[in-house]
């Protein structure tokens, strides 16, 4: 007996029938609104938005990395070259994206299935903008293609990453074996040479296909200003970038073109481009892409931040178990407060469970289904089921926690070990250097691999070479990780109350953490991490 799968993929005896329909939702709906790319923790609902929207759209496609062949372009050796002598081949990503979706708009809207069809959706877009000189190169590029956008997303990556290959091969050729044969072969060249390669292949990944896309986007648009009867609404749906679609060396960079790329797509009025993105990967792509100038905030208004609140969630939980009970006993209507009428201690059942949240979906459906299985079928839920089912779910949630950030914060489960050794539910961060734990910490962590991005490392790193100085800094850098991954609560001033990462901002900078702050570990890792509750 539960109300529900946990991953929005396989909760479809659930998810359509009990579907909360929250701001989130009308903002990913309306294609007339900026907000184009669904920012949220695992379980937030991103991936239940889209299926939504999916199944109720007339015009809609889902567009799955995994299709896409960007494996191509990390093993393509000639581009591999470029990436290792720092080469930035955020163009030449920008302009996959765009052709991806400047082609795979033109099939949905056109429903282009065969050659024949895609030319003649080529004649009608050429005798529309064929005396406009400037729209001389884009028609340009789409003669080019013309015959092409009905051939899958990943001929077509192949054929445009092709063509650059060719061209950096031809200038760089004999560069190019010599790093194939020889390992390290980048770093035994100079700087300057470095620069005089890069130099030479900046004219073949250069702004003019970029130029020649915009121009199409720009032919799309018109075109659909001039076809004032046609009010359909068309989506192109990107979802599953925290798969493994492409290697690690040149994914978020990838992403982060796609971000860069939603934007352009804006001009087109009838075509929403929704993109499903987990917090943690945007987390990633800021830190993997600080040398390329990615700004978040001049990317703000495109993002939908993906936040539910206690009515929602506790409509979402009355649906589900109105459902399983229909489905299972009685036409009766039955609600939350029917399966769960006893108090825990002198607590609400349903705030009991919130409280040991990040306040989102996945998380109660979880806790419920828990408590469910304590239950073993009977027809009410005591405050002793509510209180077995609590282990095993915080121990899961532990799981979820460190699964869900290994991408930016893979030193997180030595974090949590540390915080479990601690015992206490609060403390104040100065406790944190009292002892050896922390020095322990620091060693562990300066021993794992080096990676560029994880400011763990560097703050351990630094404490292990000055412990004297560099102790309470190393524990602030803890606390304001822990913080990030909803691990802790943070009081910066007495006079404040607990702030949380999924309720307040979901960053504290290390520079605003006095040294005198307090830390508290969140209800639901109390139980996984054995928190006495003493404070």
């Amino acid at each position: 007996m539960t109300i529900g799968s946990l991953a929005a993929e396989t909760d479809d005896d659930y998810l359509f029938d009990c579907f909360v329909h929250y701001p989130p939702v009308d903002i990913a709906m309306k294609v007339d609104s900026h907000g184009s790319i669904l920012t949220g923790r695992t379980g937030a609902g991103k991936t239940a938005i889209i299926r939504y929207i999916e199944s109720r759209a007339e015009h809609s496609v889902q567009i799955r990395p995994s299709d896409m062949a960007m494996s191509y372009v990390s093993n393509s050796d000639a581009l591999s070259f470029l990436h290792a002598i720092g080469a930035d081949l955020d163009l030449l990503f920008q302009v996959l994206w765009k052709h991806v979706l400047c082609i795979e708009f033109i099939r949905l809207r056109w429903a282009v299935t065969d050659s024949e069809k895609s030319r003649s959706i080529f004649g009608r877009l050429t005798e529309k903008f064929s005396r406009d000189q400037r729209k001389e190169k884009a028609l340009r590029y789409l003669r080019e293609w013309e015959g092409e956008f009905w051939i899958t997303m990943d001929e077509n990556i192949r054929t445009i990453t092709e063509r650059v290959e060719k061209k950096v091969e031809a200038e760089l050729g004999s560069e190019i074996k010599k790093w194939k044969a020889r390992g390290q072969y980048d770093k035994q060249l100079s700087n300057d040479k470095k620069t005089d390669l890069v130099r030479r292949v900046k004219s073949i990944i250069s702004g003019e296909q970029l130029s020649q896309l915009s121009g199409v986007i720009d032919i799309l648009s018109e075109f659909d200003a001039y076809e004032k009867g046609n009010q359909s609404k068309y989506y192109l749906l990107i979802d599953k970038l925290d798969e493994n679609w492409v290697d690690t060396s040149v994914r978020f960079r990838l992403i982060r073109a796609l971000i860069e790329t939603v934007k352009t797509f804006r001009r087109v009025r009838h075509l929403k481009v929704l993109v499903a993105m987990r917090s943690d990967i945007l987390e990633r792509v800021v830190q993997e892409t600080k040398d390329i100038s990615y700004q978040r905030e001049k990317s703000e208004e495109y993002f939908v931040k993906i936040k539910w609140n206690r009515f929602e969630l506790r409509s979402l939980a009355d649906s589900r178990i109105l459902k399983m009970y229909r489905r299972q006993y009685t036409t009766q209507d039955v609600h939350f407060e029917d399966l769960f009428p006893y108090q825990v201690g002198r607590v609400d059942p349903f705030d009991y469970i919130i409280e040991r949240t990040l306040m989102r979906p996945r998380d109660v459906i979880a806790f419920v289904n828990q408590c469910l299985r304590a239950a073993d079928g009977t027809l009410e839920v005591t405050a002793t089921h509510i209180r077995g089912a609590e282990r095993e779910y915080s121990r899961l949630r532990r799981e979820a926690l460190e699964h869900e950030w290994q991408s930016a914060f893979p030193t997180l489960k030595q974090l949590l070990d540390f915080v479990a050794e601690v015992r206490k539910e609060s403390f104040q961060i100065v406790e944190m250097t009292v002892g050896p734990r922390l020095e322990q910490l620091g060693l562990n962590v300066a021993a794992e691999p080096k990676i560029d991005f994880d400011p763990t490392h560097a703050a351990a790193t630094a404490y292990c070479e000055n412990p004297s100085e560099k102790g309470l800094a190393f524990a602030k850098e803890v606390v304001s990780i822990l913080y990030r991954v909803g691990a802790v609560g943070l009081k910066l001033d007495p006079a404040d109350r607990f702030r949380y990462s999924h309720l307040d901002e979901p960053i504290i900078s290390v520079a605003v953490i006095p040294d005198e702050a307090k830390v508290r570990v969140h209800p639901m890792l109390h139980a996984a991490l054995k928190i006495n509750l003493v404070h």
